[in-house]
């Protein structure tokens, strides 16, 4: 029991004086009782000097919408891609299907945690309140992903276009499918140690896990539909020519349209291809690192990557953009942003000053104590360079166009601009193809580490999950 004295109430009668007397309290709190702080703290210089035209620009479609869903690791990943498809067949839309992989995400990572949480509980971890445990029972399921969740769909069950599966209302307002989810497999997981426990063979946990991925199976196709196994390849271009492909499976509609490295080119830019370079400055630039059980797929490697400067992202993003290649990348999106400016500065919420505050951190302090996370995936398209040497980044996001919560038009179209500041405080990850690295000498070792799988092992829960 604390022995801790409470708040003692001279204390308080102290702080209520000052606060009487204060007069910039008094100004912010007649403005913010009545508005919203974002609105209140909008720094609206920040917002007027991101001009959103840069010299560089590399998209030519209007923007994907993820809904009410974190599919964004996906629809990043396909937006990488979607462009120069959409260029190669001469159309002005095109989109994959997000519930097609979204469906065998769902069913995969079900498969995924069972299979984890039977080998942690076979190797005597059994507690629930473990925190490994726990962490993959509070996240079974979860529309949460990393560049290597898209890889190891598209690797073993290919892709199809929009009309061949489209969303659903489920698709993209997933809580309630979500939800029955992590029922179906918390129960699973209970039934997996109650027969550990008990001294269960293989066979006994092998059928619990079929059972309950039966059921994970069956509550995913009434929320999504079942994917097709093939599908009818067809399309009206810009000269309003018609095209017929022919019948389709999703794997040969994978190689003809992505870089999956099956069709037989010698692709630099295969999905295969591609490394994680991450900006962590808790740990020295220039290592190996993979998040335990950070993965959507039993048996394929978890979550991997590579650390460097923030010098060093900056200036693949440079490379691949100059090169005709968008960049995925993954930031603490909500932090200095307005969705309705479609802006983002480090400087763009003067929020310190609004509140009399002072919380100025390092970036390794906001990681280390949650301030900042790994939150949303988008990807570069774009940069402008102004004549004093500053820059400026076009981002695709995959919002839409319109404020969910608001029923606002976002600015840009749903493409955003990116304060090179921002950059530096809330990028963490660029996913570049591998041959990008080679002129990178500081990563050489952390390459061949990462090749060898002698990787250094963080936990579930660390920063960069």
């Amino acid at each position: 029991m604390s022995t801790s004295p409470p708040i003692p109430p001279d204390l308080l009668s102290e702080f209520h004086g000052t606060a009487t007397t204060d007069r910039a309290l008094r100004i912010a709190r007649n403005a913010v009782t009545a508005a919203d702080v974002n609105a209140v703290a909008l720094n609206r210089d920040a917002v007027v000097a991101l001009d959103p035209t840069t010299e560089v620009k590399l998209d030519s479609l209007g923007v994907s919408d993820q809904k009410q869903s974190g599919r964004c690791w996906m629809f990043a990943a396909y937006n990488v891609f979607r462009h120069r498809v959409a260029e190669k067949l001469g159309v002005t839309e095109f989109e994959f299907s997000h519930t097609y992989l979204q469906f065998h995400d769902k069913v995969e990572k079900s498969n995924h945690v069972l299979r984890t949480l039977e080998q942690l509980f076979r190797d005597g971890v059994t507690d629930l309140d473990d925190r490994t445990v726990a962490a993959l029972l509070q996240g079974a399921a979860s529309d949460g992903g990393q560049w290597n969740y898209f890889t190891n769909l598209v690797a073993k069950y290919g892709v199809v276009p929009s009309y061949a599966m489209p969303e659903t209302f489920a698709s993209g307002r997933t809580p309630q499918l979500d939800g029955r989810l992590r029922t179906v497999l918390r129960r699973g997981a209970l039934r997996l140690r109650e027969a550990v426990l008990a001294g269960a063979d293989p066979e006994v946990t092998e059928e619990i896990i079929d059972g309950t991925l039966a059921d994970a199976h069956r509550v995913t196709a009434i929320h999504l539909g079942l994917p097709p196994t093939e599908f009818t390849w067809q399309y009206r271009d810009s000269e309003n020519g018609f095209h017929r492909g022919g019948t389709y499976t999703p794997r040969q509609f994978a190689a003809e349209m992505l870089p999956t490295g099956t069709d037989g080119t010698d692709s630099l830019d295969s999905l295969d291809s591609y490394v994680s370079v991450v900006h962590d400055p808790r740990h020295p630039d220039g290592g190996a690192y993979s998040i335990t059980h950070e993965n959507n797929m039993w048996g394929t490697p978890d979550f991997s990557y590579v650390t460097a400067g923030i010098d060093t992202l900056r200036q693949l993003v440079l490379d691949s953009l100059d090169a005709g290649e968008p960049v995925w990348f993954a930031c603490d999106v909500n932090r200095q942003f307005v969705a309705t400016s479609g802006v983002w500065d480090a400087d763009l919420l003067e929020l310190d000053a609004l509140y009399g505050t002072d919380s100025a951190t390092t970036k390794a302090e906001q990681m280390g104590t949650a301030e900042s996370r790994l939150t949303h995936g988008m990807v570069f398209t774009g940069y402008d360079r102004s004549p004093s040497g500053g820059l400026r980044w076009r981002v695709e996001n995959s919002w839409g166009t319109k404020s969910h919560a608001q029923h606002t038009e976002l600015a840009g179209g749903g493409y955003g601009t990116m304060a090179d500041n921002w950059f530096a405080d809330n990028v963490f990850q660029v996913v570049v193809p591998r041959h990008r690295l080679t002129d990178v000498t500081d990563l050489h070792d952390a390459l061949a580490a990462l090749d060898r799988g002698d990787t250094t092992d963080l936990p579930i829960w660390d920063a960069m999950a």
